[in-house]
């Protein structure tokens, strides 16, 4: 593909998300400008390491061991249960002293490339047999993410996978019986399948009537929130970071400091740069999608660039009161390491199925 215009926008585009996020993220962290320019070189070197791998690996190569890569990826997490670091009463993060990993977050990676490996076999056909063989693998392979206990990253898991499938064509007859379903079994589901912490999450949503400390993260996020107003209280004067008001500030809530920070129009920006970015590399997705019999490039491209989108959507309900929290990291925002290696691969095969650089 030629580098038009269009493609320098949407580099651009990812360029100044990746820029604002490590922004926000040295205003949280506060330790020394050096600190920042590491976060964004690493954040820089990360991407452009994995996109130019993904880009010179033929993805053929990367489809055909799909299934092997989702395979690995369960016994990986599974593993979490046994070698795996305890964090707040849950296990989820594998140390490797340097680096710490979240071997759930690469699932939604891994369980799109067993998918797409499966259909293309089939030529993208579903029937009945189909249908339910991958579903039911979705649904199975979420069961360790959920038992860690990670219902947050458990349902989104799901979710993607269904956003996965719809993409690729499975009949809407499926969701909808799923939706019912869902709808009958969720008093079963509140009474006997959650824990009472996560009980008081959902609680805490519906009802105003709870205690300080159970409201408490929620409560801060909406005030720093709001504190932004039209253009914000400027960058490093963060009431909420500075007094140390709001919990997990340089993860699950960072989106909340950027809004106290640069107010509407920094939000509004953010919004305008990802829709930049989700548009752009779908009109050219559907244009390459019109050159070659194989679907594959197209679907995979397409699932990673939603669910980045996706992920920037539901963490911004989420610290706006608008859903439960989920604890799901905002991508090039959450400072953490499994967050900016995950959505990096997803950027490589984004660029690798788009042949960006070619």
């Amino acid at each position: 593909m030629i580098f038009d215009l269009r493609t320098a926008t949407i580099i651009v585009s990812l360029a100044l998300i990746i820029l604002v996020g490590s922004l926000t993220v040295y205003s949280v962290t506060s330790i020394d400008i050096y600190y920042f320019f590491r976060f964004l070189l690493i954040s820089i070197f990360a991407i452009l390491l994995v996109t130019l791998i993904f880009n010179q690996i033929n993805l053929n190569r990367i489809l055909s061991v799909g299934w092997v890569l989702f395979l690995l990826n369960i016994i990986i997490v599974l593993s979490v249960e046994f070698l795996g670091s305890e964090v707040k009463g849950s296990k989820r993060w594998l140390d490797f002293g340097f680096l710490s990993l979240q071997p759930s977050e690469f699932m939604k990676i891994t369980f799109a490339l067993f998918v797409i490996q499966y259909l293309r076999f089939y030529s993208f056909q579903f029937n009945t047999f189909r249908t339910l063989f991958l579903l039911a693998v979705l649904f199975i392979s979420a069961i360790p993410i959920i038992i860690q206990p990670d219902l947050g990253t458990g349902l989104v898991y799901i979710l993607l996978g269904l956003m996965l499938l719809f993409i690729c064509g499975m009949n809407k007859f499926y969701f909808v019986g799923m939706a019912g379903f869902g709808i009958l079994l969720s008093p079963i589901i509140y009474s006997f399948g959650l824990t009472t912490y996560q009980k008081s999450r959902i609680v805490s949503w519906f009802s105003s009537d709870q205690n300080l400390s159970e409201k408490w993260n929620i409560l801060q996020s909406e005030i720093s929130i709001g504190s932004g107003g039209l253009l914000g209280e400027g960058f490093l004067n963060s009431k909420q970071n500075e007094f140390n008001f709001l919990p997990e500030a340089d993860t699950d809530f960072i989106f909340s400091i950027y809004a106290e920070q640069f107010g509407f129009l920094g939000v509004l920006s953010i919004f305008m740069l990802l829709g930049l970015f989700i548009v752009l590399t779908t009109v050219i997705s559907m244009e390459q999608k019109r050159l070659t019999d194989d679907l594959s490039p197209y679907f995979l491209g397409t699932y990673f660039c939603l669910v980045i989108g996706f992920s920037f959507l539901l963490n911004i309900l989420m610290v706006s009161g608008l859903i439960p929290v989920v604890g799901l990291p905002l991508p090039f925002f959450t400072k953490g390491g499994s967050s900016l290696l995950c959505f990096s691969i997803m950027i490589g095969l984004i660029f690798s199925s788009r042949n960006f650089l070619r």
